[in-house]
């Protein structure tokens, strides 16, 4: 009587897993008709006995029908989404081989229509290209990164981590696109707008005021493209706002010390200087980048800058001394300062003639040496330009 029981327990088994080896003949059968909704509920069927519902062969059923369904017109994105999710975990329960076929390139003719090849993972990505770049061509960016964003993450490729990260930036997902971006920097592969995506994270991280990442990428790119100054100064203008002058100043004088003897170079050197209060450093830099272009007007600046500021300070001790011979010639002194400074300020006001922060010392100037036209002149010019007070 047991043995009689076993046998029939055991045909009942054998017959259990016929039926759900047959129910997923059927969705194969199902979606080799193009009946994708047919194929869709059988697969679901055979996913969920215990029976099949390891075998690698119905999810990559139930991705393919996915994946049908969205070609359709492939307006539902989530479509494309349940598809890649479906692909991924037949990889989990399948062998390397089916591995390489889900991953294996489609053949396609002119209308998009699959002729051959692969039937997985790249024919979905081809479909997410073409969709998506007929959003990105008439700068929907919004909806362009729905489809680029979800092709970079089926595939690693550093032009589709570009795209991604592109229509991202353009749609105002900072961290969407400094996800992307990242991707293209870090990637080994050549890629003609690597130097954009280095620009685009340096860019987002200054806006989030997020100092480490943005001089982190600057220099980072510095490496990469050892060529381009603009990452040095990208680097110069991160120290500055992250309020590491010291660290800048060394920068850049490391630079000058290794033979970048450039106007440039020392300008920026000056400007650090005189920002940081060391007048004498900043007279020293700023002279040395007129010898080397003495038509450089901001260098100009910085050097009037020196000895106006020097003058105001001793024009501030003047007035606190009694002794009228001692005033007049702390006073004289002063005046010695905005002379020194008069010339260089002229000179940057003939390059810049409606910088209104030339122009509102050297109105000063002009004031305290009694040159009473010449001011006038200024005022009215700041006034005209709508810079005055």
């Amino acid at each position: 009587m047991k043995k009689l029981f076993f046998t029939a327990l055991l045909l009942f088994f054998v017959a259990g897993v016929y039926g759900q080896k047959k129910v997923l003949k059927s969705a194969e059968k199902a979606l080799k008709k193009g009946e994708y909704a047919e194929a869709l509920t059988l697969a679901k069927q055979a996913s969920e006995n215990a029976e099949t519902k390891d075998d690698a062969e119905v999810y990559v059923i139930l991705g393919k029908a996915k994946m049908y369904q969205f070609k359709a017109d492939m307006e539902n994105i989530d479509l494309a989404k349940e598809s890649f999710a479906y692909f991924n975990t037949a990889v989990e329960k399948g062998d390397a081989d089916l591995k390489e076929d889900l991953y294996f390139p489609p053949v396609m003719n002119n209308n998009n229509d699959f002729i051959g090849g692969g039937e997985g993972f790249i024919f979905l990505q081809n479909l997410l290209n073409k969709k998506g770049n007929d959003y990105f061509e008439v700068d929907d960016f919004e909806n362009a990164y729905k489809y680029f964003s979800l092709s970079a993450d089926i595939k690693a490729d550093v032009i589709m981590n570009f795209y991604a990260g592109y229509s991202a930036y353009n749609a105002d997902k900072v961290d969407d696109a400094i996800k992307y971006y990242t991707r293209v920097v870090e990637s080994t592969e050549e890629f003609e707008n690597t130097n954009f995506a280095y620009n685009g994270l340096i860019d987002m991280y200054l806006t989030k005021k997020d100092f480490d990442n943005a001089l982190k990428y600057a220099r980072m790119a510095q490496k990469a493209f050892p060529d381009e100054k603009v990452y040095r100064d990208f680097e110069i203008d991160i120290l500055i706002q992250g309020d590491k002058l010291d660290e800048a100043i060394a920068g850049i004088q490391k630079n000058i010390d290794n033979g970048d003897k450039t106007a440039i170079l020392y300008y920026t050197l000056a400007f650090l200087q005189y920002n940081a209060g060391d007048y004498p450093a900043a007279l020293e830099s700023a002279s040395k980048a007129l010898e080397l272009q003495p038509d450089y007007p901001d260098a100009s600046y910085v050097v009037g800058s020196v000895y106006f500021n020097e003058g105001v300070e001793i024009l501030k001790a003047a007035n606190d001394i009694t002794d009228n011979a001692e005033y007049d010639k702390k006073r004289e002194e002063a005046y010695a300062k905005f002379r020194l400074a008069l010339p260089h300020f002229e000179k940057a006001e003939k390059s810049k003639p409606n910088d209104i922060y030339i122009l509102n010392p050297l109105s000063t100037v002009y004031d305290q040496l009694g040159m009473d036209a010449k001011r006038d002149a200024i005022l009215a010019r700041i006034e005209a330009l709508d810079g005055g007070e």
